[in-house]
């Protein structure tokens, strides 16, 4: 009988990889990850900035809704006195009923001042889809306001702010004129802010909605009426297309002084455009350092065309909403006498941006 031996093949070994090509692998992910991602966020930007413009265009459609009912906008803010008092209602307010939040709207009071009880109760705190910009990282957050008649109470954070103007800046005794609230004692030496300055929503205390006409006097004796009432279409001689209505404002350092979309006090839910590049910012501290000639001063007083700043989250500026209901991206290196000249409604300036 034959015998045979049968020897086992051997099996082939599996090379391993060496620490060379492994790491030559993760160093390729890297450099496939670090190339994916400005592709990503720019993708992402992107969103934002179309969702922000979405939703200026519904805010846009609802103050143009609401000048067909009423037949003016809305008042920016009511004043009731001078700077430091109390207000009314206020732009964003008055126009729920045209964004879909009618039940909102129900739950507040006219003919109540705006920091009352319950005003506070119905709307201070509520969160509106569309007075929240997607980019902006304060939405959803409520904190008390930085100054104010209700600065102790949280007040929901919003994205958007209206245009009151074109702010004024001159020399002592009369340093500033915005027409978001009442400082008779800072303005021009008549008494009242520049006619040609205004916005389409500017501080108001004519009678509107309820509310009586307001005619408390402020230092010098100058009557809060000079602040006039909401306007009408007609009344934009510039043209509709070429006035700023509404624009973004966040700040990521000093929150609250950022946007609180239902409180009518002065530059909270109003913002005027002045012509100096330093506004058009997102930190508030960046913008009031501007002023001084190192950069980093705090130089006293220097802040109040910060508090009325515009600025977004976007990479290279933001959105800003039209009197005809449209929306324009509005980046940072703009001219700024340009765009302060697109804040007035009546300023007879030839202005528009492409």
């Amino acid at each position: 009988m034959k015998t045979f031996c049968l020897s086992a093949r051997p099996s082939p070994t599996r090379r391993a990889f060496t620490l060379i090509e492994l790491l030559v692998v993760i160093a390729i992910i890297a450099i496939l990850i670090g190339l994916l991602l400005p592709a990503v966020q720019k993708v992402r930007d992107a969103a934002a900035r179309a969702s922000c413009q979405n939703k200026l265009k519904q805010i846009g459609l609802g103050l143009h809704n609401h000048h067909d009912s009423k037949g003016t906008f809305p008042p920016g803010g009511m004043q009731t006195g001078q700077n430091g008092t109390p207000c009314y209602t206020n732009w964003a307010i008055e126009i729920l009923p045209y964004i879909e939040q009618e039940s909102l709207y129900r739950g507040y009071d006219q003919k109540q001042l705006n920091t009352a009880t319950v005003n506070y109760a119905a709307v201070a705190q509520a969160r509106v889809p569309t007075y929240e910009c997607p980019a902006d990282p304060l939405v959803g957050i409520a904190e008390p306001p930085a100054s104010g008649p209700d600065n102790v109470r949280p007040w929901m954070h919003g994205s958007y702010r209206a245009v009151s103007g074109k702010g004024y800046k001159g020399n002592q005794p009369y340093p500033r004129g915005y027409w978001d609230t009442f400082e008779p004692n800072l303005w021009t030496p008549d008494g009242g802010p520049l006619q040609s300055y205004k916005g389409i929503l500017h501080g108001t205390a004519s009678a509107y909605n309820g509310v009586p006409a307001q005619t408390a006097a402020g230092t010098g004796g100058t009557s809060v009426s000079i602040m006039g009432g909401p306007e009408r279409m007609t009344s934009v001689t510039d043209g509709l297309s070429n006035t700023l209505l509404t624009g973004e404002c966040t700040f990521l350092d000093n929150t609250r002084r950022a946007t609180f979309w239902a409180y009518s006090y002065a530059s909270y839910n109003q913002s005027s455009i002045y012509p100096e590049s330093r506004t058009l910012n997102n930190y508030y501290n960046k913008c009031w350092a501007g002023a001084s000639p190192d950069g980093t001063t705090l130089i006293s007083n220097a802040d109040h065309v910060c508090k009325r700043a515009f600025g977004s989250n976007h990479s290279t500026g933001m959105n800003f909403g039209l009197g005809d209901g449209s929306v324009r991206f509005i980046t940072y290196n703009v001219d700024m006498n340009m765009l302060a000249a697109m804040a007035t409604m009546m300023g007879n300036e030839v202005a528009y941006i492409q």
